[in-house]
């Protein structure tokens, strides 16, 4: 047996063995979760990973002990994850709108503040943290380079010897890199962005990190209900409170997203039938959501 071998034997005897779906519904039953239908739950987890459902779960655990709260069923916790995937495709959906409104404010004053803004973002020469440029830069060289099939960069790079203009070049920044080139820009242009979204410019270093962090979290499919965030964004003053919750990110949104109507008539309305819908099955104050939380949402 070769040293590399051994070591992936190694590696493996270490680690739980995987199970079969029966077997993963004999576990969840040992550890008192009811399953009303086996057939039913088979198929759910042919479909939805059992350590992803498991962690759901977590929280429904009695202290010192792998099981679970009496009458605790298996159906509940589906209806959660259902709850967290139609929640999750409404804050992408209204996610996607704010990225678009910070693309555009922030690609719109450098370009229009900075000698040559068209494309000096490429260069040192405006920017006091010159190491921390070097490293946006070359993210967004990578990024520009990862999606060369689309169209404008193909076009850019034909017809224009592969220079982009900030506008075209900020279409494929993730929400890191408008975190990292906000960090970068002068007080001046810092501030009229800020502004345009009608907050300081602390505020929109913190509103933008927590938009990182939270689309992350929507992206990479994490919990959302009942999941403690280790980051709380700044505060405006007429809601200075805390959650802990996702809620503390949804209220950020509301903020970032330039588009009231939009908000006020699409995303809070699909959040409300949501929640209408699980109402059985849900507490919204496990997603830090307040019972007045339209009132507070409402983007006037």
């Amino acid at each position: 047996m070769s040293t590399n071998e051994a070591f992936i034997k190694f590696i493996s005897s270490q680690l739980k063995k995987p199970t079969t779906f029966d077997e993963q519904i004999e576990k969840l039953k040992k550890r008192n979760l009811i399953i009303e239908n086996e057939n039913f739950a088979r198929e759910i987890l042919k479909r939805i990973n059992y350590y992803y459902i498991t962690g759901y779960l977590h929280d429904f655990k009695i202290k010192k002990t792998d099981c679970y709260i009496e009458g605790l069923t298996f159906n509940h916790i589906y209806r959660i994850i259902k709850f967290d995937m139609r929640l999750r495709s409404i804050l992408l959906y209204a996610m996607e709108i704010i990225e678009r409104n910070l693309k555009t404010t922030i690609a719109y004053y450098f370009s229009h503040d900075y000698p040559e803004g068209n494309i000096s973002y490429l260069y040192d020469r405006d920017f006091n943290d010159k190491d921390k440029h070097s490293k946006f830069i070359d993210y967004v060289k990578k990024n520009i380079e990862n999606n060369e099939e689309l169209p404008f960069i193909q076009h850019h790079k034909l017809n224009y010897q592969g220079y982009y203009p900030i506008w075209v070049a900020i279409e494929v920044f993730t929400l890191e890199n408008l975190e990292n080139f906000y960090s970068l820009l002068n007080t001046k242009v810092q501030k009229k962005i800020a502004k345009d979204f009608n907050c300081t410019k602390i505020q929109m270093e913190s509103w933008l990190e927590a938009m990182r962090r939270f689309r992350n979290m929507l992206a990479h499919d994490t919990r959302l209900y009942n999941s403690k965030v280790i980051f709380t964004p700044a505060k405006k003053k007429e809601y200075n409170i805390t959650t802990y919750k996702i809620f503390d990110y949804v209220l950020v949104m509301k903020f970032l997203m330039l588009d009231k109507e939009e908000w006020n008539n699409r995303v809070i309305l699909d959040i409300k039938n949501v929640f209408e819908e699980f109402k059985t099955d849900i507490n919204i104050n496990c997603i830090g959501f307040p019972n007045n939380w339209e009132e507070i949402l409402k983007n006037n």
